[in-house]
């Protein structure tokens, strides 16, 4: 036996029935949170109670607890832009440096070249041999005395050294004086000239040493000591 439905079918072609909307809205609204500040108590399962909380907080916060962008540094950092007024310091620094360096050079090359040209001399072969004893036994200064010898024999340390052995024999003695006759000219020629001398130590209590020297000696601007041999 078949059952009859409650309600009247409806009849071909015609409209359906009205459909009733429901009695309330079936979508949840669900409301905004914003931030919010984390509880100062720290962090605790729901489920436990205080002095029982036994479960670690999790690993990230909550949205809701993480700050605000407009709180947070920005991530992207900002490019720097050259200060043009510190890239105009430094080039004008390096500019004074290169400056300094060229002007520096400058001098040392021109000192050098004063340096090793030759001084102006004597006027003749006996005079510059006559000075240069002066130098090296009387007043036993060897920057005077290097004044006096040519270029290419120049050498500050032996000749500094040798003024101080003259002077320390000297010394040993009381009243010591060294003295010589006027050098003789051996031979000469338009550069070159030997001079022969001898120099004679004498002390107060009358006792004497002689030294027997020969000085080659050139013609520059003037002329000066070269070579002694003795």
């Amino acid at each position: 036996m078949v059952e009859e439905p409650d309600g009247e079918l409806p009849v071909a072609g015609s409209q359906p029935p009205p459909r009733h909307p429901p009695a309330s809205d079936a979508t949840e609204v669900i409301p905004v949170v914003g931030w919010q500040q984390p509880d100062s108590a720290g962090w605790h399962a729901r489920h436990e109670k205080p002095g029982e909380w036994q479960h670690p907080p999790p690993e990230h916060l909550a949205y809701q607890h993480s700050p605000p962008i407009w709180v947070g540094s920005p991530t992207a950092q900002a490019t720097t832009m050259p200060d043009p007024g510190r890239r105009s310091a430094v080039f004008l620094s390096l500019a004074f440096a290169a400056t300094l360096v060229l002007c520096g050079g400058g001098a040392v090359s021109a000192y050098l070249l004063f340096r090793d040209a030759d001084n102006p001399g004597s006027a003749d072969p006996a005079t510059a041999v006559n000075r240069f004893l002066t130098a090296v036994y009387t007043q036993q200064d060897a920057k005077t005395a290097e004044n006096l010898v040519c270029r290419k024999s120049r050498d500050d340390r032996k000749l500094a050294e040798r003024v101080e052995q003259i002077s320390a024999y000297a010394g040993g003695y009381d009243g010591a004086v060294f003295r010589w006759d006027d050098p003789a000219v051996a031979s000469t020629d338009e550069e070159q000239a030997k001079v022969s001398v001898r120099v004679v130590l004498s002390t107060s209590d009358e006792k004497t040493a002689a030294q027997d020297l020969e000085f080659t000696v050139v013609r520059k601007a003037g002329w000066l000591v070269c070579e002694v041999a003795g």
